[in-house]
Parts: structure tokens; sequence; C-alpha cells
């Protein structure tokens, strides 16, 4: 991160972050010389020096001419810092009470997208407490999904997936294995691709209609159910499934 990059993460608009940044590297100044250097209007200039003089980190040199010089800038990030840092604990704070709320009732939710749908999926994998069942085609692999799926399968949930194994996708089916996952190759009596659909717990479940249907993963369309007639369709094809797969 540069300096400015910097100044800007700190709050600074875009002319007071030219205006420090030449400041620093010009050590003492003339509003004039300041403005030539950073290219900030002189008329846009004074009323940030009279800023930069209230945040207490400007010292004005006594002279024939206006000259500024930077000062507690070190005192003054410090704080900004400490500040930042509160800021973000209460911002995790208050994702974790998120996380906390209920969803409410719903039969059937549609959610649009490969990636949408992945990043529900590793939201949802937090809150499952007993078992995943899930039938996939390529083994997706995404570094919150495995990390995820990882602490799950640490926390005692079963998990069983099945998936097309084949020589593309053989060393990615491995990936789940390694970390506890119990994995099957798809058996093609059941159709030339598989369906993908996944239950929680018995609970809720969710079924992704993609390639070779829709070509592009932006436009995959995935339906999330609480209904028990459907839940329970899905764990016997499953079961079903498990019982002639390898």
């Amino acid at each position: 991160m540069d300096k400015r990059d910097f100044f800007r993460s700190l709050g600074f608009s875009e002319y007071e972050t030219d205006s420090i940044v030449t400041l620093i590297k010009l050590k003492i100044a003339t509003p004039k010389e300041i403005s030539i250097d950073s290219g900030v209007p002189q008329n846009k200039l004074y009323a940030i020096l009279n800023k930069f003089e209230s945040y207490g980190i400007l010292s004005l040199i006594p002279s024939g001419t206006k000259r500024y010089k930077l000062i507690n800038l070190k005192t003054f990030i410090d704080a900004k810092v400490k500040e930042k840092e509160k800021r973000l604990k209460e911002i995790k704070k208050n994702a974790a009470n998120l996380d906390e709320t209920d969803e409410g009732e719903f039969v059937f939710s549609l959610i649009k997208g490969q990636k949408t749908v992945m990043n529900k999926l590793a939201e949802n994998n937090v809150r499952v407490k007993k078992e995943i069942l899930g039938v996939q085609r390529n083994w997706k692999i995404w570094g919150e999904g495995i990390k995820v799926m990882k602490d799950a399968v640490k926390r005692g949930v079963d998990v069983k997936m099945i998936g097309v194994v084949n020589d593309k996708t053989k060393k990615r089916a491995e990936e789940w294995k390694k970390i506890g996952c119990k994995v099957r190759a798809y058996n093609k009596k059941f159709g030339e691709f598989p369906l993908r659909f996944t239950i929680f717990d018995n609970k809720e479940a969710r079924i992704t209609i993609g390639k070779p249907e829709i070509q592009d993963p932006k436009e995959y369309i995935t339906i999330w159910t609480k209904s028990k007639p459907l839940i329970n369709t899905l764990r016997s094809q499953f079961m079903t499934m498990w019982e002639s797969s390898r």
C-alpha cells in the first residue's frame, strides 16, 4: 500500500491526501509550493490546511511568508488506527449477531448464479449439526467452502458426497476426501449427468440447475427449500445412489 492509499484508508479525501503526502515530501513548504507539488488548487488548499491545524498535525513557521510543516503525525495516525480497530470489532460483533438471526419460514427460494450459491453453501454449512448429503458433478473447490466443510467434519458432522470422478475431477474429489468427507463416484446408471443437490440435517435442501442445461455460471439457478416431502424424496434418492456408487 502506497502513502496515498494509506491516507485514503484513514478517511482523507483526495485533495487532503495529496496535500499531506506533499507535506511529508517537502518537510516545510509555503501554500504555493504545496499547491504546485500536490496539484491541489490554492482556493481548496487553505481550507485543508486549516483542517490539518484543527487536527493538531500542522504547525505554522513564523516568517515573512507563511510556511507549514507536519507535527504529531504518528500520534494522529495511531489514534486513527485505534479508532478503525474499534470500529472493526464492532462490525465483527454485529456480523456475528446477524449470523444468529432466523431466516424466517419459507418453502422455496430461488438463488441466481454459481458464486452466490457457493457463498450460501459455505454460510449454511456453519450451522449444520449432524449430516450433509450432497451430489455434484465437478467437485468444485473454493477456499471458504472447503474450510467450512473441514470445520464441520471436525464438529462431527457426517458428510457424504457423490460426484463424477474422471481424469479431470479425481484430484478435486480427493481434496474433499482428505478433509474427512466420505466420497463416492457417481454411477451413470442414474443418467449421464447427476442432478446437483444437497440435504442439510434433513431440514433444508438445495437443487442447482447448471451445465449442461445452463452454460453461463452467472445464470445458474438454485432452488433452496424446506419442503419436507421434497427433502424426503431427495434423501431417498441420495441413499439409493450412495448404495449403488463406489
